[in-house]
């Protein structure tokens, strides 16, 4: 397996101490990760003087007014981080950067801590090679891990909890939606006055399930949904869970485990999407299939700043062009899978199939009987 963080240090390093400590006691840990738990809270408690200086700094700050969001939704290995990176070249828009995902706590002492991240971090995802850096742009669901217990990424930390995190920290069975959306905002605040942008860009593929929420805090928001063939995105999920998890996560969990666990989280978040997606207004809300995003990106960025009415679409053309074209060396997995496994994905995903009008045997597929 390939190891995504270079020492046993959890990414909940950029937590106060008490959202750490409430994660921590709430959870089981297997044996084999104390070391990592013990790292993990040495490294907040030696950060935890340098938060006071985010506290002053938005306490002190006069909230501007902002533009409502956009946000890129979809399931994870659904294409979210390649268009996420690519309308991100548009320098007019903020965005959550690595850094910021892991420190949401100590954003105005990067100066100090982005080598600690560098060291840390390897160069390139491991199961698909894209490019990693501290300032490139990252999804937020592990700021809100960093900054509430609210957060549907505790999953990954303790991966056989995963019903719980989802009911909890999707669905709000728990009755706490507005101390997540409040939470949410709070982070979303920061990162709108750390940039000095009026725009900013979120991708988050959690908030595919959380429309309702995120309509009523922000309606002027725009949604791009980008999704692809379900039974792709099963393989290339289990794959990039299985590589992943090693390194962040502080239970065992078996190969059995989290198959089930790749199977629940896309059924209930597409299941909750399909309900939800109504709710946003037809101006706000774009589509893409990643098959055709892939083989005609610039076409489809034209499309979104027409259909969002965005200013500024020529002057970034270069720039968008020029980010295509360093991605095209970049090669797709290829993906077998049993024969009663992919009977079970058609029947578990037969709802995103007949929406996304996907075939349930793709040609470029290999079976195994």
């Amino acid at each position: 397996m390939a190891k995504f963080l270079n020492i046993p240090i959890s990414p909940l390093m950029g937590s106060s101490i008490l959202n750490y400590l409430k994660i921590i006691f709430n959870n089981s840990i297997s044996p084999k990760y104390y070391i990592n738990v013990f790292l993990t809270f040495i490294i907040i408690v030696l950060l935890s003087p340098f938060q006071l200086i985010d506290k002053l700094v938005f306490l002190f700050t006069v909230t501007k007014k902002n533009e409502d969001p956009v946000f890129i939704i979809g399931h994870w290995r659904s294409g979210t981080t390649f268009l996420h990176n690519l309308l991100c070249q548009d320098k007019s828009y903020g965005y959550f950067n690595t850094y910021n995902s892991l420190f949401i706590n100590n954003i105005y002492s990067s100066f100090l801590f982005k080598t600690l991240m560098k060291i840390i971090m390897p160069k390139s995802r491991p199961s698909d090679g894209m490019k990693l850096d501290v300032d490139l742009p990252q999804e937020d669901e592990f700021a809100l891990s960093n900054y509430t217990t609210l957060s549907h990424y505790l999953f990954f930390f303790f991966p056989n909890k995963y019903k719980k995190f989802y009911l909890e920290n999707i669905r709000f069975n728990n009755n706490r939606s507005l101390k997540w959306i409040n939470d949410y905002h709070t982070i979303i605040q920061r990162i709108y006055e750390y940039t000095n942008k009026s725009k900013i860009i979120i991708k988050n593929p959690s908030n595919t399930a959380r429309i309702k929420y995120l309509v009523k805090k922000y309606p002027n928001a725009k949604f791009i949904h980008i999704y692809r063939n379900p039974i792709f995105v099963y393989l290339s999920t289990y794959k990039f869970f299985y590589e992943l998890f090693p390194s962040v996560n502080l239970q065992k969990i078996g190969k059995n485990r989290l198959k089930e666990l790749v199977i629940y989280n896309y059924r209930e978040m597409y299941k909750d999407y399909f309900k939800q997606k109504k709710l946003i207004r037809k101006e706000n809300l774009i589509e893409i299939p990643f098959e055709e995003f892939r083989s005609s990106s610039l076409k489809h960025v034209k499309k979104i700043y027409q259909k969002f009415n965005i200013e500024g679409y020529l002057n970034n053309e270069d720039s968008f062009k020029k980010y295509i074209d360093n991605q095209k060396s970049h090669k797709m997995n290829t993906y077998k899978i049993e024969k009663d496994l992919l009977k079970r994905i058609k029947n578990e995903f037969k709802q995103s199939l007949k929406e996304m009008n996907y075939s349930t045997t793709p040609n470029n597929l290999n079976i195994i009987s």
